[in-house]
Parts: C-alpha cells; sequence; structure tokens
C-alpha cells in the first residue's frame, strides 16, 4: 500500500553547502514503522504505520545538527531507534513505547542498536573510525577498527558482512568468519535475523533479488527484479 508522509524531508540545504545533503529515513525490519524529519517540528518522529501514532524520538533540532545528520537506525524488534548527528558528536535513542530519549554523547555514528545497547563510533567522517559497543549505561567495550564505516551489520547485531575478497559473513560476538558469499552478488543487505538478499547480475533476463541463508549459504531464487529503492525485512 501506499503511505503518505506529507511533513517528511528527506533533503536539506544550508548557506554552507554547496549542494542539497540527504536526510535519512529509517524503516523498521518488521515494515510497520517509519521514522523521518518532520518539516514543521524540525526533530524526528517515528510512525506507527497501523495505528497512525507518531513519536518524537529526538529533541527539536538545530539547522545545523539537521544537516549533520549521520546515520538513523532502528532496533531488529522496530522498538528502539537511535538517531546520530556530527554536530556536537551526539547520538540520541528512544524507546518507542515508553518515549524516554537518552542522548549519547561523543557517538557520531550509530550502526544497529538493541535495548540496552548499540554498535557506534565517535569517529565523523567514517574512515579510520573505531567501532565500540556501547551500552546505555554508559560503558562500551572496544569492537574493532575499520578503514570505513560498516555498512552492513545485522538489525539484532549479531552478524555483519565484511565486502572484502572474498565477500564474507561474520559473528560480531567473536570476530569469526561464518560464510563466504558467491562473489557474483552484489548490494547485499539483510531481511531477518539469518537471512540476505542481495542482487544477482547473473540471471539472463536482467538483475534481480536472491535470498541467502547466513548459516547454511542455501541460496533461495526470490523472482523479485532489482530496484535500489526496495527495503526488505519481516513482517510482524
Amino acid at each position: 500500500m501506499d503511505i503518505e508522509l506529507s511533513t517528511a524531508a528527506s533533503n536539506a540545504r544550508s548557506e554552507s553547502m554547496y549542494d542539497t545533503g540527504r536526510i535519512p529515513i529509517e524503516i523498521t525490519p518488521d515494515g510497520h514503522r517509519v521514522a523521518y524529519l518532520d518539516v514543521r517540528e524540525l526533530r524526528y518522529v517515528a510512525k506507527d504505520l497501523r495505528s497512525g501514532f507518531t513519536r518524537p524520538i529526538t529533541p527539536r533540532l538545530t539547522t545545523e545538527e539537521i544537516v549533520a545528520i549521520t546515520s538513523v537506525a532502528s532496533s531488529a524488534d522496530s522498538r528502539h531507534f537511535a538517531v546520530s548527528t556530527s554536530e556536537n558528536r551526539r547520538t540520541f535513542v528512544t524507546d518507542f513505547e515508553t518515549g524516554r530519549t537518552r542522548t549519547l554523547n561523543q557517538v557520531c555514528w550509530a550502526y544497529g542498536l538493541t535495548g540496552d545497547s548499540l554498535m557506534g563510533s565517535a569517529g565523523c567522517d567514517g574512515r579510520d573510525v573505531s567501532i565500540d559497543a556501547i551500552r546505555f549505561d554508559g560503558t562500551a567495550t572496544r569492537f574493532r577498527s575499520e578503514e570505513e564505516r560498516p555498512r552492513d551489520m545485522s538489525a539484532d547485531l549479531r552478524w555483519y558482512i565484511d565486502l572484502g575478497e572474498p565477500t564474507s559473513v561474520y559473528e560480531t560476538a567473536t570476530g569469526r568468519r561464518v560464510r563466504v558469499l558467491p562473489s557474483e552478488l552484489s548490494e547485499f543487505q539483510w531481511a531477518g535475523a539469518d537471512t540476505l538478499v542481495a542482487r544477482d547480475a547473473d540471471i539472463q533476463d536482467g538483475d534481480d533479488y536472491i535470498a541467502i541463508d547466513a548459516r547454511t549459504g542455501e541460496l533461495i531464487s526470490i523472482g523479485i527484479p532489482y530496484s535500489d529503492s526496495i527495503v526488505f525485512g519481516k513482517v510482524r
């Protein structure tokens, strides 16, 4: 179905910017909630598409904070949201059910989160970053260092994809490689706790999506033509 978000912004421009900057929009893994910048309130809100209920998930943002938004993430259960900005290196974490918002200082990116912690970084430029597991009680544990920020962490933070040679799935807790992914696939994204979807460019009639079981390596053709505007997840 079509959902109209009449007050959502996806681009912003400031006097100090030469071109338009992208404002991230986040769709939760179950497909039922969406987080976006509300142009009337100048804050991020999350909307439950079933009930229509909308919850603010950040305080009102300054222009500098808006144009410096780096990431918007949601938890695997679609309950928690994290919005990060490089302005003052802050991340706002909100529980959608209770409305409680925490502010984490010196956290410039959020790559994923659970009910009590997130995977993030203090580095703002997305290069040469140290990745930390940051608990909401203020403690943190170093995860690993990266030349570039990780882009392919599962929603429950159990797995991540290394896009090196060969592209592989790793276990977050141990750093152990658990699956080598086929070289003909690209544009990976998580569609569930253990399922990946990827672009298959080797078929005869054009690009298509294929699903991969991260545990077994089984490949499943799903018959959906590739589009960079499709988001996959587990519908509840």
